[in-house]
């Protein structure tokens, strides 16, 4: 509360010297040149650039666009601490959200997303081609959209986000808008840099290095952007269990007295988990939910040429990026044990217990090229564009229990296999202008696409998917889990710009596309504005839409697992899944966008946006998860389920139709638990459930963003405000039933549904203030999230801890909330010569961390080592769980 007040008490202090800065500008002389000539910079990167999204119409401005567009330029992009692309899009623009964290493999690919809307309803362009996604789709339980990670910073000129339902301009994934990054097209000059960031509380040191150079004349360009980054990972880790020896503390310290903290006779006597699973020093922090330690290098061409009235584009990039996250601490019992044949004697191959860490190292690259040009009045673009992205998947500081008790040997590192997803897009665009006796021409526009999707799981080694496989992260299976797909679509198009009358403009598109999948989708699109007076214009658009499944959403399969749990995920069409009466695989969500929107121009150079949406998506693809058993016991030798209580009836919550399921798909191998396919991972059987994608949910999404833009000119320089606001509200409309094999199993129950209406701010607010003092500037910036919460089972904890939450839907569940969380931003800089830039400056500059645990709960995690003690901060928020991050950037321009 105390930074929340600093917050408010900067930002109207700085509301206040505006209003000051207003009336100077009334008697004061006219401002500089310079003043004016920063004023100008700033507008071209605003409501005054000239857009090439979300219309065909050349030469239209952000401020006249009919369709809400967010203009973002490189030099604002920068303003923050930001370590990525997506990250420095989310710090301007409200509505754009990055996913901050997450487990497994999902740590190692950030997803963002428009208005809470899922990653994979964002359609990303770059120079207005369709960009490739990762092969990562264990990112975010299924979002497979293009990672922006991967372009250099230094590459962009500008960041143009629709904010719109596009897919009847654009296809498939523009659900909830565009986002399309302009590369520089530049003819000399260049930049080199190096910034460095770090958390205040500790971890997180980031460097990176940046380059670039331009290269022309009056006929050509060539871009070259270059970067390289390590990232260092933070952690906010708790020890997992109560303080050294609790449970018998004399004989523990016997043992310490007598050998040291690293005896053998301590290790036995922690590997046997007779005293404590947690000593000063040892391996056992809880460390799964850290970001990932990265370490990037990248780059980026964008070039053209004119030849004979021809112009002649090309661009690509190529990227390495490796990472490592550490998952779930493992107890040492947890493996199991080997037992010597001759002396009886069980020994374990981690004696203190041990974090396994899932790795990975990735190349992403991509190659466009075309030519343009007009020919008898037509303006015709034709392209063709390559991406491909892969990834290997390794878990390391790990063990196979398996092989382990049966051998008394274990690899530590394990090959788990290869992702793999690539796209071939060629696109043909024509358009032209009609004299037709209205007050502008009319615009056709026309045009068609062919695209190709593939995606694979190529096999870990061996030893990582035998048996229960690598701990924390079991290998590709290929007689399970492995596998190449592809599929083919083409698309036509047909885009309608008129202007009857001076201040009406109308826009109409229609769509066909055709899967060799699913079938065939038409959408379209109807967009309209009218201008009442220069300062005061009324927007509004009506669309459909539709998002085809990925192949990845498709086709993957897997085995997730923690210390007590298992969960299969199977193919939506396999066999195992039809046996579930989910046959037939994922159908095309499909989408009904309306907005309505005004345009102001109250004053000389201040520009408002005020446009409220609705989004209704039915057939959503979501994960469902249906719980298999509760009654598997350890022993790998029993099978599962097992008979718990001894009465000779297998236990009550054993799903038959899943179990079979698991069986039908070589999850599960009967009693051994290494016959071919595999078993679930041995110490992992005491609670297995199975998941799949389907299209279960209809939902509906309503919102509003405004956006501001100011310039007040005093004598001295020039002050730049910005407010930017989006307030959202999700609705789970039908929620499909499980089918019928699955007995009145509960496929998304109703707290289900109302976690995922309010599991995100309810709002989001950007107040900014650049002031440019000659070589002097300062950017103050505040974030405001809006609060969300979570409804969380009860069910777990005893009453003495129940007791004293206070609890919702009939005393099941307690509410995990995050409250308002304000952060304030800042940076200077100084340009000490023309071409030398230096900045300070940090992102939530007062320390603001997000809502912690009940104190009851996190207390009975700690004493019961539950593996929910990684953090004691409430793990979804926005803004991470890491504190304030300084950072210094230094920039030389030539």
């Amino acid at each position: 509360m105390q930074a929340f007040a600093c917050s408010s008490l900067v930002l109207s202090a700085a509301l206040a010297a505006n209003t000051a800065y207003a009336d100077d500008a009334k008697t004061s002389p006219a401002p500089t040149e310079v003043a004016q000539a920063d004023v100008a910079d700033a507008s071209d990167m605003g409501m005054a650039e000239v857009i090439v999204t979300g219309t065909r119409k050349v030469g239209m401005q952000a401020s006249d666009s009919p369709a809400p567009v967010q203009v973002v330029g490189a030099e604002t992009l920068k303003q923050s601490g930001a370590a990525d692309v997506s990250n420095m899009i989310s710090m301007q623009v409200p509505s754009f959200n990055v996913n901050q964290r997450g487990g497994d493999m999902a740590s190692q690919t950030l997803t963002a997303n428009l208005r809470n809307l899922s990653a994979n309803h964002v359609l990303v362009l770059v120079n207005g081609k369709r960009r490739h996604i990762t092969s990562n789709v264990g990112a975010s339980s299924g979002e497979e959209a293009a990672d922006l990670a991967f372009i250099p910073q230094d590459a962009i000129d500008h960041v143009e986000v629709l904010t719109d339902g596009a897919a009847a301009q654009y296809g498939s994934d523009a659900i909830a808008g565009v986002i399309n990054i302009i590369l520089k097209k530049d003819k000399s000059g260049g930049s080199a840099g190096v910034s460095y960031a770090g958390y205040k509380d500790g971890g997180g040191g980031t460097d990176t290095w940046t380059a670039s150079a331009a290269f022309g004349n009056d006929k050509s360009y060539f871009d070259l952007s270059a970067e390289v980054q390590n990232q260092a990972t933070v952690t906010r880790a708790q020890p997992y269990g109560p303080a050294v020896c609790v449970s018998n503390p004399t004989e523990c310290q016997a043992y310490i007295d007598t050998g040291g903290p690293n005896s053998s006779a301590l290790a036995n006597y922690l590997a046997n988990d007779s005293a404590m699973k947690y000593y000063p020093g040892g391996t056992s922090l809880n460390h799964v939910g850290d970001p990932p330690e990265v370490h990037r290098q990248m780059a980026f061409f964008n070039a053209g040429y004119d030849l004979d009235g021809l112009q002649f584009y090309s661009f690509g990039n190529y990227g390495k990026k490796t990472a490592q996250s550490i998952e779930t601490y493992r107890r040492p019992s947890q493996d199991g044990g080997y037992t010597d044949p001759t002396t009886g004697e069980v020994t374990h191959k981690y004696a203190y217990g041990f974090n396994p860490y899932e790795a990975s190292d990735e190349v992403d690259m991509s190659l466009a090229g075309g030519v343009k040009g007009d020919l008898a009045g037509w303006s015709w673009d034709a392209a063709a564009v390559y991406g491909k992205d892969y990834m290997d998947v390794y878990t390391l500081n790990s063990m196979n229990f398996t092989l382990w008790q049966e051998t008394g040997a274990s690899p530590s590192s394990f090959f788990d296999g290869r992702y793999k997803a690539s796209q071939t897009t060629g696109t043909l665009d024509v358009s032209k202008n009609f004299s037709v006796g209205m007050a502008e021409p009319l615009t056709l526009a026309m045009g068609g696409e062919w695209r190709r999707d593939t995606y694979g799981i190529e096999p870990g080694e061996a030893a990582s998917y035998y048996g229960s496989g690598a701990s924390s992260f079991p290998g590709y299976n290929p007689a399970v889990n492995t596998g190449d797909y592809q599929r083919h679509s083409y698309a036509g198009y047909v885009d309608v710009i008129l202007q009857p009358i001076e201040p009406w403009q109308i826009d109409i598109a229609g769509r066909y596309e055709h899967y060799s999948d699913f079938g065939s989708k038409t959408v379209g699109k109807l967009t309209t504005r009218y201008d009442f007076s220069p300062a005061f214009a009324i927007r509004g658009t009506a669309s459909t839409g539709f998002r085809a499944p990925t192949l990845g959403e498709e086709y993957y399969s897997a085995v997730n697992v923690g210390p007590t749990s298992a969960n299969p995920q199977l193919q939506p069409n396999s066999s195992g899944a039809a046996s579930l009466g989910f046959g037939g695989g994922l159908k095309p969500e499909l989408s009904t966008n309306f907005s309505l929107g005004l345009v102001l121009h109250p004053i000389e150079r201040m520009t408002s946006t005020l446009d409220f949406y609705q989004i209704k998506i039915k057939d959503r693809v979501e994960i469902g998860s249906f719980a298999y058993s509760t009654g598997c016991v350890d022993d790998p030798t029993s099978p599962c389920p097992a008979d718990t209580n001894g009465d000779g009836v297998n236990d009550s919550d054993y799903n038959q139709a899943l179990g079979l399921a698991l069986v039908q798909m070589g999850y599960l191998g009967g009693i051994d638990p290494a016959t071919e396919g595999g078993s679930l991972d041995s110490t992992a059987r005491a609670n297995i459930s199975v998941s799949l994608f389907n299209n279960a949910l209809t939902t509906r999404t309503r919102g509003v963003d405004f956006v501001t833009t100011y310039s007040t000119l005093p004598s001295w320089g020039v002050i730049d405000w910005t407010a930017a606001a989006n307030y959202n509200k999700n609705k789970v409309l039908h929620a499909d039933s499980a089918p019928a094999a699955l007995g009145g199993a509960v496929m998304f129950s109703d707290v289900t549904q109302k976690n995922l209406e309010t599991d995100s701010p309810k709002y989001r607010f950007n107040l900014g203030m650049l002031t440019t003092i000659g070589k002097f500037s300062v950017n103050l910036k505040e974030r405001i999230y809006g609060p969300q919460s979570t409804l969380q089972s009860v069910s777990s904890f005893p009453d003495s801890v129940v007791s004293q939450l206070k609890t919702y839907e009939g005393g099941n569940y307690y509410k995990r909330k995050i409250g308002v969380l304000a952060l304030t931003d800042i940076e200077f800089s100084y340009k000490p010569i023309t071409n030398l830039s230096v900045s300070l400056g940090a992102d939530n500059v007062f320390n603001q961390y997000p809502d912690k645990l009940p104190k009851p709960i996190w207390d009975y995690y700690v004493n019961s080592y539950s593996t929910n003690t990684s953090r004691a901060y409430i793990n979804n928020s926005p803004i991470g769980y890491f504190g304030a991050r300084y950072y210094g950037k230094l920039t030389y321009t030539f």
